[in-house]
């Protein structure tokens, strides 16, 4: 006869000690991954990285105090990075394409505003620049964007 180990008998289907698992660990450690998560997407919201992650352009701007306008607008978004570098919406433009761009737009909204976020590192003579062409294209709603100032 060979040795058998001992692991006790086999329980019997349907007999009183039924197995049991023990859920206790494996939640506390969902409720800790699920806190985690809450806390580092709020930090990133805070800082302002939720931008980058939606294909905008990460800029520095300057802060400033800011008005909302009340009326309905369409509105451009035009980004300057601290190289100079054009962005609208993301996506990176020349001179030439943006003025196309805008002229294309301003046929059917002659109104478009145009705003302007560029990196706080960037020479002011640059934007004043940019801000020149776009008047010299037509569009007359320029602004400029700026983060609220931090106390």
């Amino acid at each position: 006869m060979t040795a058998r180990p001992e692991w006790g008998d086999r329980p019997e289907i349907g007999s009183a000690e039924a197995v049991e698992l023990n859920l206790t660990p494996l939640v506390d450690v969902v409720f800790a991954l699920l806190i985690i998560f809450m806390v580092s997407s709020a930090a990133m919201i805070e800082d302002g990285r939720m931008d980058v992650a939606a294909g905008q352009v990460d800029l520095a701007l300057p802060s400033g105090e800011t008005t909302q306008s009340a009326q309905e607008t369409t509105e451009v978004i035009l980004q300057v990075d601290a190289d100079g570098n054009l962005f609208e919406f993301g996506k990176a433009m020349d001179r030439t394409t943006l003025a196309r761009t805008i002229v294309e737009r301003m046929v059917a909204e002659p109104e478009l505003h145009v705003r302007i976020e560029a990196d706080r590192a960037l020479p002011y003579q640059q934007v004043m620049e940019i801000i020149t062409h776009l008047q010299s294209i037509g569009v007359r709603n320029v602004g400029l964007a700026t983060r609220e100032a931090t106390p």
